[in-house]
């Protein structure tokens, strides 16, 4: 099985997301998709303005869809 991780910053307070982030890189394992899920939202929060983070609550949520093997 392969993986594909896809990511979703939403805001708490507004209860709204923005259009989900696909990641082209395949990865091999649940595992390994699910730990780049975890630092790929520490990076992407950590890009963004805090101020901005803080004043609207926003959050990374992700997910690592199956996807068919060629």
């Amino acid at each position: 099985m392969k993986f594909m991780l896809i990511l979703n910053i939403c805001s708490v307070l507004h209860l709204n997301c923005l259009p989900k982030i696909h990641d082209n890189f395949v990865f091999n394992s649940w595992s390994e998709c699910a730990n780049a899920g975890y630092l790929r939202a520490i990076r992407v929060t950590n890009s963004m303005d805090s101020l901005m983070v803080n004043s609207n609550k926003l959050v990374v949520y992700f997910e690592c869809v199956e996807i068919e093997e060629s």
